[in-house]
């Protein structure tokens, strides 16, 4: 997570740092850890607490017990709420308007963002700290824009805009057209014989207009690339691109041509990227010698092959997930796993994995650098997350194939009532777990152990070698049901 001095302000670099002790479940915290983690005294602690109450996403900040935690609203959680620290970072919203509008001077952009010219000068000073330090850019006192290299100016501001606004929303309403970059999106995937999910689908859209704007204003990648020709050469004289080439030139007075395809999509056409596996000529281009770390679609088949036999987990769709892990190392820091600024979406679920299937999240950790290493090629930490969190989300039915890797267990319930929770049991965990309610007044352990892998009961019973015999004080469907969940995953880590 990037929090720089020179981005946001120590209060908001409290928020952040706050923020993160208490969304680690597993770490709680009293005032005095939290204090001497901040590095703040208790009142400004609270005053931190009093300030992030105010933000909607947030339900409450109670004291549990000695400890603070966190509640969010249901809708709501830490993205949300990073989103809404974004907004308000000064300067941020300077490079915001930057994007958006041309200014004539330094005067004309303090008054539009409410600043003095004096402020003005320290925030660009400090945003260029940055800017320089991460993305090889800076905002020029003279020309009031952005200066560096094309391609980093456009990452930094595709990164900004997928974090900053939600899904359904579109940042550049009234400068670029939704409806005709979706429909130029889907018409390329047609063309393309491609299947696309709806992150996809919108994190492309971002990618478009992002590009559109910048495009437009006169700025350049200076690169047509042969996959954008083709696709041209094929669209021409179809009526829905001829349609969306009068849109684009009354909006825009540029031609839609395959220049124009190159610039807005930029690095998605790239000769390298992989858009449909069945496309045999992709399988087989060379390897570009500017990038030895590409590891070809061909090596992620084989590796994903050897995750198969050695966990035997199926992955249905390995031809996708191969062509995905192969476009991310080309891609780097364009992909759209990586379209953050500030919140790593991909740790707490990757924490999960770790929590939960600890001997399964090494062996695939292990499985994916393993064509890095045959390569003598280095993987940088945040690659490795890159390529685990896009083989665990892309998995299909990874939780069913995990559940299902265990033979069903026999599990025995035991109530002292009229078995309420067993017949619940029965009816929703049968696809898992072989239910069986006790009915009969003897309890015989000895053949109850012979039988049965579990025992659920709010009796007391007497600890027995060979069988788990889990006791509740309330023994009901919600509470069960979490437990049998954790026993699943207990014995699907102890046979890894």
């Amino acid at each position: 997570m990037i929090t720089t001095k020179e981005l946001f302000s120590n209060q908001q670099l409290r928020s952040f740092n706050l923020l993160k002790l208490l969304n680690q479940e597993e770490h709680c915290c009293d005032y005095k850890d939290i204090c001497h983690h901040l590095d703040c005294s208790f009142l400004t602690l609270q005053t931190e607490i009093a300030h992030l109450s105010t933000f909607s996403e947030i339900k409450s900040l109670p004291y549990k017990g000695p400890y603070l935690t966190l509640d969010y609203q249901k809708e709501s959680g830490p993205q949300k709420l990073y989103q809404s620290i974004l907004l308000e970072t000064p300067s941020l919203r300077l490079i915001e308007a930057i994007f958006f509008e041309s200014f004539d001077s330094l005067d004309e952009l303090a008054e539009s963002l409410f600043i003095s010219l004096s402020t003005l000068k320290r925030l660009i000073k400090r945003t260029n700290h940055f800017l320089q330090l991460v993305y090889s850019c800076y905002i020029d006192f003279k020309s009031i824009s952005i200066k560096g290299r094309e391609e980093d100016i456009r990452l930094l501001y595709l990164k900004y805009f997928s974090e900053a606004y939600d899904c359904d929303q579109w940042p550049f309403v009234n400068r670029v057209n939704e409806r005709a970059v979706m429909r130029l999106i889907d018409l390329i995937a047609q063309e393309l014989d491609t299947p696309m999910s709806h992150f996809f689908f919108h994190h492309l859209k971002i990618v478009a207009g992002v590009n559109i704007i910048r495009f437009a204003k006169g700025y350049r990648i200076s690169q047509t690339y042969s996959r954008s020709s083709r696709l041209f050469q094929k669209l021409k004289e179809d009526p829905n691109l001829q349609e969306l080439a009068q849109l684009f030139w009354q909006d825009f007075t540029r031609p839609l041509d395959a220049l124009a395809l190159s610039e807005i999509f930029s690095t998605y056409f790239h000769q390298e990227i992989m858009v449909n596996p069945q496309d045999d000529s992709s399988q087989t281009l060379p390897l570009a010698p500017e990038e030895p770390n590409i590891i070809s679609y061909k090596e992620w088949l084989e590796t994903l092959e050897t995750i198969q036999k050695r966990l035997s987990l199926p992955i249905a769709n390995a031809e996708e997930i191969a062509k995905i892990l192969h476009n991310a190392t080309i891609l780097k820091e364009h992909d759209a796993y990586q379209s953050y600024l500030v919140y790593d979406y991909k740790e707490p679920y990757i924490d999960y994995f770790q929590k939960s299937y600890p001997l399964l999240l090494e062996a695939l950790k292990k499985a994916l650098l393993s064509p890095f290493t045959k390569r003598g090629i280095d993987c940088p930490e945040k690659q490795a997350q890159q390529l685990l969190y896009s083989l665990l989300v892309n998995w299909d039915n990874l939780f069913l194939h995990l559940s299902q890797s265990i033979s069903q267990q026999k599990v025995l319930v035991i109530e002292k009532g009229t078995r309420n929770t067993g017949q619940f049991l029965k009816a929703f965990t049968g696809h898992y777990f072989d239910i069986t309610i006790h009915d009969h007044y003897e309890i015989d352990m000895r053949a109850i152990r012979k039988k049965y892998d579990l025992v659920l009961t709010d009796i007391s019973l007497e600890k027995s070698e060979g069988i788990d015999i889990y006791f509740f004080s309330q023994l009901v469907p919600s509470i069960a049901l979490e437990e049998l969940n954790h026993y699943l995953k207990k014995k699907w880590n102890n046979i890894s």
